[in-house]
């Protein structure tokens, strides 16, 4: 991971209009490790293959459901 690497990820707000969520469980998601980011001046970026993983559970776990 370099510099550039983190300068093209998300902020948190876009993370929310991506997955729904708010950004309070966002926030909790970050901190209990379950996304990763990195905290800059400007606020908490999200790696969005982190996030990509955790659309993908939600999807998994949505069709176990209507199943």
């Amino acid at each position: 991971m370099t510099t550039l690497d983190v300068v093209t990820w998300p902020a948190v707000r876009d993370v929310v209009r991506q997955t729904h969520l708010s950004p309070a469980y966002i926030s909790q998601m970050i901190h209990a490790g379950r996304l990763r980011a990195v905290r800059t001046r400007l606020g908490w970026l999200v790696d969005p293959d982190s996030v990509a993983a955790f659309e993908a559970e939600r999807a998994s776990r949505l069709r176990k459901r209507s199943a």
